[in-house]
């Protein structure tokens, strides 16, 4: 049985200085095909805009898949 692709959502994980738990910032609608290093390369820009007291730790890939019985 073939997945069928429903979507990819980038969730940017930031560190709060003095927080013990990350802040976290989704982005919907990612293209199906986008490629690891483009995905990086957006989350070091992200982290260049974020403000000075604010570091981002990871980016996150999630993708929703749905199986028909």
């Amino acid at each position: 049985m073939e997945p069928i692709f429903e979507g990819k959502k980038l969730e940017l994980h930031y560190q709060n200085v003095g927080d013990e738990k990350a802040r976290r910032q989704s982005l919907n609608n990612l293209k199906k095909k986008a490629k690891n290093e483009d995905i990086v390369t957006f989350g070091q820009l992200m982290g260049n805009l974020a403000p000075e007291d604010e570091a981002i730790n990871a980016v996150v890939t999630v993708e929703k898949q749905r199986f028909d019985i």
